[in-house]
């Protein structure tokens, strides 16, 4: 049995290497804390020198209001701080620091250097080894303030074997440094690594300038400004086009009340926005600012300050989902890609859009394999996509629906010379997945089974919760999961809003009566077996996966006809840029891009 120990004080050297702990966890936290210290004191120009990747020195000058000499000592203890005075000041915080632990804690695990004046040439510098004042006197310096920090975990080898390459280290400093200068756009920022400057950003510039520096030129050139006020409320940054979308996150940089943060709410918000533009494995690019009365946002949530609490999470998801999606409508996203593609006008444009109609005779499975998907079915369903009318009788009622013209036989574009105003002319299909077309803008090519989605798409958007569907002859059993149980009971609703007829049945297995009108019983399978998969639980997931089963696929062969139908059934669309997944539709080659790519010129 442990023999009982007394309760005592922790010596003020221990209490500070733990607090180090939580607020010192490598080089670059270090920097954070000393350059929010210089931008709370009112700096307007700070330089940032590193060596080693900081492990050997830090050293950050600025030209803030200084600390006098005789509150050097009191800087470096804990909880001594100017930034909080009452509890109440804790409720609404202005600064980037007010815990009081950051110099105490770096200083005990360094060798630290403090050096400060509140005048020109009259200044006073404080030495600490690890935690213990070794010197102090006066300094012949400038007004503001350097700290210096050498040989950091020097007298801590468990943290100092933690420590990545110098390389990693230095990057990781630039990154920090990078953060908080796009922040301050009013403040003169430089850094050293050793005597060579990686960065250097004057006061005065705007965000897209600062941006440039770090980011591709072509990707700031093509983002989108986002300004939007909602009461006291306000969101304001530059957001990357969605065809500039990265396999990384790394280039979601958010902020609350000018504080670099890392804060799910903002980052769902701004990818809900760019839902159905770019996919789901796929992040774009943004730098946002948060403004928001102090009492709305709680950031004394962790030492390191780098997440923060709302009041109102469903606030603020609401407003940077709006103002994020309001820049991308407004920054006509696919100027890079399809650009002019609203004043494309097919060769021959048909009178009468074609249908596939039904043969009068009963139709079985050996009868026309090309017709048939499953023995399952009561009616036949029509091969592929043929015209939207075809489509849009599924979502039309009798009342609403206007008598049905003769539909015009299919016959092959008119060789002949084309009128001079229809510039724009469909060449052919390129290996049976993309519709080439040619105008004055360009040559463009559609992916036919995104244009057929996005139709889909937005027919079964528009048309709600229809249910119209395709009763079975005999139910289709599909084998489930207990949790998959679980899940279809949730999502029963949209299901049958959908136009699925379903019965639970023990096994526990799903039986299949009806399937939606736009789906073959195979094709509805597979939707199934996706939603229970849990790819889609929203009812704009599910509209999505539909359409994707339901529409053409890549290698289906189109006849000119149905390629010109679906190509303007495609173009009618609000939205015809993306597919419900994000991937692009169209791509457009001007006569400036081929130049380049057989370099006519540069």
């Amino acid at each position: 049995m442990a023999s009982a120990r007394q309760i005592r004080l922790l010596p003020p050297e221990l209490q500070n290497q733990i607090a180090a702990g939580e607020v010192v966890e490598r080089p670059a936290s270090v920097l954070k804390e000393l350059i929010e210290n210089a931008l709370d004191a009112g700096a307007t120009c700070l330089r940032v020198l590193i060596r080693d990747g900081g492990q050997s020195c830090i050293r950050v000058s600025d030209n803030g209001c200084g600390i006098p000499e005789n509150e050097l000592e009191l800087a470096l203890t804990r909880h001594a701080t100017s930034k909080l005075s009452t509890i109440q000041d804790l409720g609404a915080i202005r600064s980037f620091g007010f815990r009081g632990e950051a110099l105490p804690s770096i200083a005990s695990v360094s060798r630290f250097r403090l050096a400060s004046a509140t005048r020109d040439g009259e200044g006073a510098a404080l030495e600490v080894l690890h935690g213990r004042v070794v010197a102090i006197g006066p300094a012949a310096m400038p007004r503001g303030t350097e700290v210096e920090v050498q040989d950091l975990f020097a007298n801590v080898p468990a943290r100092l074997k933690f420590l990545k390459q110098p390389a990693t280290e230095t990057r990781k400093c630039s990154e920090l440094f990078v953060r908080i200068a796009l922040a301050n756009l009013d403040v003169d920022f430089e850094l050293l690594n050793g005597d060579r400057t990686v960065h250097r950003f004057l006061a005065g510039e705007d965000l897209a300038r600062r941006l440039s520096a770090v980011w591709p030129r072509e990707l700031v050139d093509a983002a989108h400004n986002v300004d939007m006020t909602d009461g006291p409320f306000s969101v304001r940054g530059l957001i990357g086009a969605p065809a500039t979308a990265q396999a990384r996150g790394d280039r979601i940089l958010v902020y609350v009340n000018g504080r670099p943060v890392q804060d799910r709410t903002m980052i769902s918000a701004i990818r809900e926005a760019y839902r159905g533009r770019i996919l789901g494995k796929e992040y774009p690019q943004a730098v946002l600012f948060l403004q928001l009365p102090p009492d709305e946002v709680d950031v004394n949530v962790h030492p390191a300050k780098t997440e923060v609490r709302f009041q109102d999470e469903g606030a603020v998801f609401r407003l940077v989902r709006r103002a994020v999606s309001k820049a991308l409508e407004a920054g006509n996203d696919m100027t890079t890609l399809a650009e002019n593609t609203a004043q494309f006008s097919v060769a021959r444009p048909l009178p009468v859009l074609p249908v596939s109609v039904a043969p009068e005779k009963d139709v079985s499975p050996t009868t026309d394999p090309a017709l048939t998907d499953s023995p399952l079915y009561e009616q036949p369903w029509t091969r592929k996509f043929s015209s939207s009318a075809a489509v849009q009788q599924l979502f039309e009622t009798p009342e609403s629906s206007p008598a049905a013209p003769e539909p015009a036989p299919r016959r092959s574009p008119d060789p002949g010379p084309q009128p001079e105003a229809e510039s724009t002319r469909y060449l052919g299909q390129f290996a049976d997945t993309y519709l080439i077309l040619t105008g004055s803008a360009g040559i463009t090519l559609i992916d036919q089974h995104a244009a057929h989605e996005r139709v889909l798409f937005h027919m079964l958007r528009s048309s709600g919760s229809r249910g119209d569907r395709r009763p079975l002859l005999m139910p289709l059993e599909i084998p489930m999961h207990p949790s998959q149980a679980l899940l279809v009971q949730e999502i029963w609703a949209q299901l049958d809003g959908l136009g699925f007829s379903l019965e639970l049945a023990a096994g526990p297995k799903l039986l299949l009566h009806a399937v939606p009108a736009l789906l073959t019983p195979s094709r509805a399978r597979e939707f199934l077996e996706d939603a229970l998969a849990d790819k889609a639980r929203s009812m704009e997931d599910l509209w999505a996966v539909m359409a994707c089963k339901a529409a053409i696929k890549a290698g289906d062969v189109l006849t000119p006809d149905e390629a010109l139908a679906l190509i303007e059934s495609w173009q009618s669309l609000p939205d015809r840029n993306f597919c419900p997944h994000g991937r692009p539709v169209s791509l457009l080659w001007t006569v400036g891009d081929l130049e380049k790519l057989f370099k006519r010129r540069s």
